[in-house]
This record gives structure tokens, C-alpha cells and sequence, in this order.
């Protein structure tokens, strides 16, 4: 399974301060290992700085593995959303959209 997972946290949290850039340092340096040791693969780690968020892609086999992933101090610094996904193409060959498709009404508006 992909996941998407947004990390947001308060500028106050922010881990280029100095009470918390050695432990950041140490969590990102770690972050291939402790993928790999969990079964997850990371299609991408990606941060904005402006905004105090941290965007994620990995795939794994089950939640469970990327709750694990996110040991503090990410799950304790920061507000997250772990959204499970799948590309787009796949979701128009789900049953209740091709269903739709087949038998749903015309759209009206293009778009």
C-alpha cells in the first residue's frame, strides 16, 4: 500500500532550532534503515521549510509499520495525516466507479 503522510509542526517545534537539530539530524540520518527494517520503501521525503511541514511517500504492507516509522520525535513534535492512496488510473478500475461510468449519468459541465 502508498501512503502519503504530512507532518505539520509550530514553529516553535521546529527542528532547525537548536534545542532539537541534533536529535532531527540523528531521526533523518536513520530514516533508510529504519525503512528498511520495518518493510517500508520510501518513494520520497520531502520537506518545506516555510511552511514547518514534512511530506512523505512510502509503501508498506500495513499501517502498523509506518505508525512504527514515525517514532518520536516526529509523532511527539508534530500534527500528522497518514493517508493511504492509489494512482489514479487504479481508482477508475474500482467497481463502484466503473459501475458509474457504465451507468451513472452524463457529466453537464467538462473538467
Amino acid at each position: 500500500m502508498l501512503f502519503v503522510i504530512t507532518l505539520e509542526h509550530p514553529p516553535e517545534l521546529c527542528f532547525a532550532r537548536k534545542e532539537y537539530v541534533a536529535e532531527a539530524k540523528r531521526w533523518i540520518d536513520s530514516l533508510d534503515e529504519r525503512a528498511k527494517s520495518l518493510g517500508i520503501k520510501i518513494h520520497g521525503a520531502y520537506v518545506s521549510t516555510i511552511e514547518h511541514t514534512f511530506y512523505f511517500i512510502l509503501e508498506a504492507d500495513d499501517v502498523r509499520a509506518i505508525s512504527e516509522f514515525f517514532s518520536p520525535p516526529f509523532l511527539t513534535h508534530h500534527k500528522a495525516r497518514i493517508s493511504p492512496v492509489i494512482e489514479s488510473q487504479k481508482a477508475f478500475a474500482l467497481p463502484f466507479v466503473k459501475e458509474n461510468l457504465q451507468n451513472g449519468p452524463k457529466l453537464k459541465h467538462r473538467l
